[in-house]
């Protein structure tokens, strides 16, 4: 308080002032929405929808200080589930909660929250769960749909399970703001992983395309070269697949391209690459693979390829050839190895070795009752 001294209508006169009472909930508040541009920001730098998802959680700790926050995402392959990401645990710590898979409808939630039509849920002394769906306190509850603009993709709570402080007026509208910037940056990453996917994927079989198959191998290459491990590369072309078209139609050409993708990529290692590189041929990479190790998964390959012959009009086989970065003179030893050299030797011993073995099998011809034991 401040008392003036002075003059008014010609007559002495004091002026008393009082400061405003400050709205401790108004300044929070600006001091959220503050926050909430820089969050923004930060979070438009993640990488991928996993790290988008742990950072929200993280920021949302602590630049907005919530007590304890959850995001779930809907389940893209099953829309009935949702799927855990990052969490807070009992100690207000960040926690991964990614095993976490629960029902996406609850009962006692209105279907308009599903539909987008409701920004926020609010509950008074309710039961505050962990990732497991154990009851862990009461408190007050916070949920708001993550929304894309056309469909629900997830929903981000929280809960005041550790301060019981309660959630101002201000507070709410903090909360839906950060869903709704976290929604649209979900969906943006979630649309950019889906293009990456498609640019790199042969739409038909699912493997890698060709560019990508490429990349994978140069890759593999450089880094062969520097540690000194071998690497094993195989062309894989499908016997046939002409005579399967012309004879049964296209449908069943592509049925037959699926099989022989599925068995190649049910028999290589996680850490092997599948690619499909044409109409009727793969690209198979093997880091730190020897050849006659290709050569026994091939044989494999082409056996449980013809036990699936039951049904088929044809007897699927692949002739492959198979080629090691051992075999390249400069493979060891070399500083900067001409990497594009390097694939092209690789792919021309491959390609070489793959026609010899096709012609040393013979043509390839439909199962009939004259030739039922010819290959395909």
């Amino acid at each position: 308080m401040d008392i003036l001294r002075g003059a008014w209508d010609g007559e002495p006169a004091l002026a008393v002032l009082c400061p405003a009472a400050v709205d401790d909930d108004r300044v929070s508040y600006e001091y959220d929405l503050k926050s909430l541009h820089e969050i923004s920001f930060e979070l438009s730098l993640c990488q991928s929808v996993d790290d988008l998802c742990r950072e929200s959680v993280r920021l949302g700790l602590d630049r907005l200080s919530f007590d304890r926050l959850g995001l779930w995402l809907v389940d893209r392959n099953d829309p009935r589930w949702k799927l855990g990401t990052w969490g807070t645990d009992e100690s207000g710590r960040l926690r991964d909660e990614r095993g976490a898979r629960v029902p996406r409808t609850r009962t006692g939630i209105p279907q308009s929250f599903y539909e987008g039509r409701v920004p926020l849920l609010f509950g008074q002394d309710e039961p505050c769960m962990d990732d497991k769906g154990l009851v862990v306190g009461k408190g007050n509850k916070l949920v708001a749909p993550l929304w894309d603009g056309h469909t629900m993709i997830g929903e981000l709570s929280v809960d005041d399970l550790l301060s019981h402080r309660g959630f101002s007026p201000e507070k709410r509208e903090t909360f839906v703001i950060f869903s709704r910037v976290v929604a649209n940056l979900i969906s943006l990453k979630q649309a950019e992983a889906e293009l990456k996917h498609l640019a790199s994927t042969d739409s038909l079989t699912g493997t890698v395309n060709r560019r990508t198959a490429l990349i994978i191998l140069e890759k593999h290459i450089a880094q062969c070269l520097r540690s000194g491990s071998p690497l094993t590369i195989c062309l894989a072309d499908i016997d046939g697949l002409k005579i399967v078209n012309d004879a049964y139609g296209h449908s069943k050409g592509d049925e037959y391209i699926c099989a022989v993708s599925s068995t190649l990529v049910g028999a290589v290692r996680g850490a092997d690459t599948v690619g499909r590189i044409g109409g009727d041929e793969f690209l198979i990479i093997f880091p730190d693979c020897r050849g006659d190790v290709v050569e026994g998964i091939l044989d494999r390959v082409n056996a449980d390829l013809a036990s699936s012959v039951e049904g088929r009009s044809y007897l699927p086989r692949l002739s492959w050839g198979i080629a090691s970065l051992g075999e390249l003179p400069d493979a060891s030893g070399c500083d900067n190895p001409d990497l594009q050299r390097s694939i092209d030797i690789l792919l021309e011993l491959a390609d070489q070795r793959m026609y010899d073995n096709k012609r040393t099998k013979g043509a390839a011809r439909p199962l009939n009752s004259s030739a039922s034991h010819k290959v395909m």
